[in-house]
């Protein structure tokens, strides 16, 4: 199964992204590891999600929690879907970046407790459904993937589920085939492959193409 989705980012949060932009795109990579929340957000209620979102960014910046992360809002696919990913070299990574931002988050009081209750109560009416997934890079799959990540506006995100046992054949699929027709055709395009191992029934690929402007379509 495949499905495509192609999403603008909303917020970019570029300090959790340092060390990358002082490098050139030659020597950027993607990083190792992401967690990737996906929410399902009730028709009719992207407006108040959006609020609702930015009333826990402004949270985690005042509190100068370690959760960067970049969100994402769905220009053409399921526009009542919302997409967070959060960056890490390591799983260890992400479980120091988690245990700080809760810690952070724990024992707020005053006004800041209320806001933080407030927004824990909205959330319910907030969302339809929501899923977690843990992803590790496959620079194998991917083609080109160095970019300035600061300087994307746009990312086209295609997900496969592979077919229980075809995982190989697939992957050679993508790297004889996909990437050698791009490589021929000297393509333009930057794609990094992650491959989802917690969160996803099966085998599944999420690749991240990153554009600066949808013209790049028209390439």
């Amino acid at each position: 199964m495949k499905k495509s989705l192609l999403l603008v980012v909303a917020s970019l949060f570029v300090s959790c992204l340092s060390q990358a932009i002082a490098q050139t795109p030659d020597e950027m990579g993607p990083p190792r590891v992401l967690l990737i929340v996906r929410e399902e957000i009730k028709p009719g209620m992207m407006p108040a999600h959006n609020r609702h979102s930015a009333g826990y960014s402004g949270i985690f910046g005042k509190l100068k929690t370690p959760n960067h992360r970049i969100a994402m809002i769905p220009v053409a696919g399921n526009e009542n879907e919302v997409l967070y990913v959060t960056a890490g070299e390591s799983f260890a990574d992400l479980e120091m970046i988690t245990k700080e931002t809760d810690r952070k988050m724990a024992g707020r009081n005053g006004t800041m407790g209320a806001e933080l209750a407030r927004l824990d109560k909205e959330a319910p009416d907030l969302h339809s459904g929501m899923r977690d997934m843990f992803a590790v890079y496959r620079p194998e799959l991917s083609f080109k993937p160095g970019v300035d990540i600061a300087q994307m506006r746009y990312f086209a995100i295609t997900t496969v589920r592979v077919r229980p046992g075809q995982d190989d054949n697939y992957s050679e699929y993508v790297k004889t085939l996909l990437n050698a027709a791009r490589e021929k055709a000297k393509a333009e395009t930057h794609v990094a492959a992650y491959q989802v191992i917690a969160g996803m029934p099966g085998t599944t690929y999420m690749f991240f193409r990153s554009m600066k402007s949808l013209a790049e379509y028209d390439l």
